[in-house]
């Protein structure tokens, strides 16, 4: 039973209302929507808890301290009071930090500049009750330990904290895998064969003109999305077989263009035209070009930024202004666009990489500017003006081999051997150190 008190909500099986006035989030069971409501001003309030090590489960830390009652509905949107948002996109939701300073929450333009932009995993660290006012932590703590293969037959792997992190969308907590295990490897460096992770070049058709829902999960990093034209029937029949799956990754670099061996080659804005949308009410802005080239200009880009370093909480929208130095665009520094190897830092090796294709001509890569959650991936661009469903795409992605979040159990694609020594890069669940500061931001309104 829905409470009068919070927003209407209904599930889509694509986007059909304006998500200029509603707010929709993916979440398994389909869209949670509700109509946003805007107020010329809301005042927030600070709260702070002090940790004790254990506590996850805060009761009534929502509630207004002067009145007793949670003050604010979740379809609350402010476009000028609420500093940790952007222009009211998001709903006035709690915010969370711990440390004090530290942000557990993420928003679209923050999660462009992270290397690993999973929606389900950064988005909220936390989950909340609008009528008991409760609040519930599922931080992430990350970790590289070192653990051991099962004895019977290698294929998995026992981790000593639980629960592994799973998929947070739309304020709930889903025992969903997403990218918390980022691989297992033979040796602490964690290089070479990652025996959790398969990379899948794939044809798909997109779930609407942003969201595909691809067929092996959980995912682990998306490094392209490219579009496909009807120039493309020959060499997508020929390079994918009947389930969608590259048999052909030569061809695909080859004849559509698409730098399968160096996909952020192809993070390049393209042109945009302006069309009419029926969905938004208004113009919408479609991509205009298919291909780019890589330019002494990119190169000169890069170069701007050399030296700039991933700070997980310091980035975008997310973080204060003063200590990120953001630009009007609302992030700056770090861009994983130019962090070729991924490893957090655009580095000399990195800009060497960009200069010596200079010249070369490549698909635009429409996952510039997008994330991907635990079960789907996303554009960075519409791909159509009314979210038809059915565009087809090459999706060209990672994805692991899944794992049991409370028994803490890694399944693996490969076995490196039974009851050999293996080393796994996880995210778990954990509590606030004792005596750490947590502060709650929420909102009263008339």
């Amino acid at each position: 039973m829905i409470e009068s008190s919070q927003p209407r909500r209904w599930y889509e099986p694509n986007i059909v209302s304006n998500p200029l006035t509603h707010f929709g989030i993916w979440t398994p069971h389909g869209w949670r929507v509700h109509e946003k409501r805007f107020l010329g001003t809301a005042e927030r309030f600070s709260l702070r808890l002090i940790a004790d090590g254990v506590t996850t489960h805060f009761r009534g830390a929502l509630r207004n301290p002067r009145t007793g009652r949670v003050a604010w509905r979740d379809d609350l949107h402010v476009r000028h009071d609420d500093p940790f948002t952007d222009a009211g996109i998001y709903p006035c939701d709690p915010r969370i930090e711990s440390p004090a300073g530290t942000p557990r929450w993420a928003v679209s333009h923050t999660l462009m500049c992270y290397p690993v932009a999973d929606h389900s995993l950064y988005t909220h660290e936390y989950t909340w009750d609008m009528t008991s006012g409760d609040l519930r932590m599922h931080f992430r703590q990350r970790v590289v330990e070192q653990c051991r293969t099962d004895s019977i037959d290698g294929m998995t792997v026992r981790v000593s904290h639980t629960p592994i992190s799973s998929m947070i969308e739309g304020n709930r907590a889903e025992p969903i895998n997403n990218s918390a295990v980022r691989g297992v490897w033979s040796n602490p460096k964690q290089r070479g064969d990652n025996f959790y992770a398969q990379r899948r070049v794939c044809h798909m058709q997109l779930h609407n003109a942003v969201y595909g829902v691809p067929t092996r999960t959980p995912v682990l990093q998306v490094h392209g999305v490219y579009a496909v034209t009807s120039d493309d029937r020959d060499v997508v029949n020929a390079a994918f077989d009947r389930e969608g799956i590259c048999i052909d990754e030569q061809a695909v670099i080859d004849r559509m263009q698409i730098p399968l061996d160096e996909p952020k080659l192809a993070l390049i804005r393209p042109r945009y035209r302006k069309v009419f949308s029926a969905c938004y009410q208004t113009e919408v802005s479609l991509p205009d070009s298919t291909h780019a080239e890589v330019t002494a200009e990119r190169v000169r880009a890069a170069k701007t930024i050399e030296g700039a370093r991933f700070a997980e909480g310091r980035v975008g929208f997310g973080a204060d202004a003063s200590a990120t130095g953001r630009d009007a665009i609302g992030y700056a520094g770090y861009d994983p666009a130019f962090d070729f190897d991924n490893d957090g830092v655009v580095s000399p090796a990195d800009i060497a990489r960009l200069e010596a294709r200079i010249g070369r001509r490549v698909r635009h890569n429409h996952y510039l500017g997008a994330y991907f959650g635990g079960d789907w991936i996303s554009t960075g661009c519409l791909l159509s003006t009314e979210h038809a469903p059915g565009i087809e795409v090459i999706a060209d992605y990672d994805h692991g081999s899944g794992y049991d979040a409370e028994q803490g159990v890694v399944r693996l694609q490969r076995s490196p051997g039974k009851d050999v020594p293996v080393w796994v890069e996880y995210h778990y669940d954990a509590p606030a150190p004792a005596g750490t500061e947590i502060v709650v931001h929420a909102y009263r309104e008339a």
